[in-house]
């Protein structure tokens, strides 16, 4: 692109939608825009998907919980979540498609759809915030809405990662580099425009390389590639997760189960049987108690019959399973890999987009667990990387290491600290 029961959702829990849904006899606090004091008032913007919106939950609540109001900008479906947080919803009208189905193919040109986004849906936020302005902007995506709202009404903005920071956009990397992207032109030339139709002389470059000067990364530093030649304005607090609530779902191994493995493709991109499938037949006859979030665009029915070993949902609480999980299969995902090492559980990860990709990579190059590919995965690569992986006593040190250092990071509430920090001093 990221439910109160678990801070991270990627297909896994269906109570999330309902959680903590409002009073219908209360009006929604957004309706009216009361009159507030910018000082301590923190607006969010952020990609509208479980796996964008989630990992920031557990900073909304401690932020609420410190008397600051948040204001969340997302989408409808995403409501009753921020809500249930504490946050006022701020509802956004998003021009990018629902449907993974109908984005475009070629993931090179996702930061241009992001783009148009942006500029469709600005002048709403403007409307908005012009006589309700908060005293900091918090925003994902250096050239959305956000960011080009904070500049035209001088709001201070932070910039906050859920995922792996750069210093650098990736439009403004050298063309001939490796990775280099093709639309980098188109782009910088439509954010140059983006940013003249909002009446600012600010050039896209300078805008970029502005709200990339710092900001809150919510991954600890070791797990950020050259970590360490990010300087003191980048805090690295590792994931912001909230406590689950009183009555969120629980989940236990059936008696004498053996070793657990949870499995996910995350909140979005969910849809391939095939893989459950193969995952399924991978651990026939290992011993372990396997259990599959396969999302809302599978059949459960075209996975029967099961072993019974293995249990099949469109959702499931999530975190409730990691607390007895020995190992994580998944996507790649950050919020699922961060959630996974705050809890000590190895990562198998196999991931389909870029992004996931190079969190695979670095699960990979850190010892925390294992990758393989997702279109030629097969059962028997799959068995025998379970079994190395739950054999090896170094990554199980490596893993908890990390998540002690994880815990040491100080999550949202290191994450909080560093919020009200930015919106005192302006």
């Amino acid at each position: 692109m990221s439910p109160t029961p678990s801070p991270t959702c990627c297909a896994t829990s269906k109570h999330s939608a309902r959680a903590g849904r409002r009073n219908p006899a209360e009006p929604r606090r957004w309706t009216t825009v009361p009159p507030t004091d910018a000082a301590r008032h923190v607006a969010i913007c952020t990609a509208a998907a479980h796996s964008h919106i989630s990992p920031l939950l557990g900073l909304v609540r401690e932020l609420v919980r410190r008397g600051i109001r948040v204001s969340y900008v997302t989408t409808s479906p995403f409501a009753a979540l921020v809500e249930a947080a504490g946050a006022d919803f701020v509802p956004l009208a998003s021009t990018l498609p629902a449907d993974p189905a109908d984005w475009p193919t070629d993931v090179r040109r996702l930061p241009l759809l992001y783009l148009a986004d942006a500029r469709s849906t600005l002048p709403a936020l403007e409307a908005r915030f012009a006589h309700d302005q908060p005293g900091l902007l918090l925003t994902e995506d250096p050239a959305g809405a956000g960011r080009v709202l904070a500049a035209k009404l001088g709001i201070p903005a932070m910039q906050v990662w859920t995922y792996l920071a750069a210093r650098v956009h990736w439009s403004l990397a050298d063309p001939e580099s490796a990775g280099a992207n093709p639309c980098a032109p188109e782009f910088l030339a439509g954010l140059d425009a983006f940013l003249t139709e909002a009446g600012l002389r600010t050039g896209a470059r300078e805008h970029l390389g502005s709200a990339l000067a710092d900001g809150l990364v919510l991954i600890p530093r070791s797990f950020q590639p050259d970590g360490e030649r990010f300087g003191e304005e980048f805090v690295f607090t590792g994931p912001a997760l909230a406590p689950s609530p009183a009555g969120a779902p629980r989940w236990s191994p059936p008696p004498g189960a053996g070793p657990v493995a949870l499995v996910t493709l995350g909140s979005i991109d969910h849809g391939h049987p095939e893989f459950f499938a193969c995952v399924a037949e991978a651990f026939d006859g290992l011993g372990w108690h396997v259990v599959m979030g396969v999302g809302d665009r599978v059949d459960l029915r075209a996975l029967a019959p099961l072993p019974p070993h293995v249990e099949a949902h469109a959702w499931v609480p999530q975190t409730a399973v990691l607390e007895h999980a020995s190992l994580v299969v998944h996507h790649g995902g950050m919020a699922t890999t961060m959630e996974s090492l705050h809890h000590g559980v190895p990562s198998l990860v196999v991931p389909r987009l870029p992004e996931q990709a190079g969190n695979a990579r670095r699960v990979r190059e850190l010892g925390l667990g294992a990758a393989l590919p997702f279109r030629s995965l097969t059962p028997d690569a799959l068995r025998r990387t379970v079994l190395g992986l739950h054999a090896h006593k170094g990554v199980h040190r490596r893993v908890r290491a990390m998540q002690e250092e994880i815990h040491r990071a100080g999550g949202r509430v290191a994450a909080a600290d560093a919020v009200e920090k930015r919106l005192t001093s302006g």
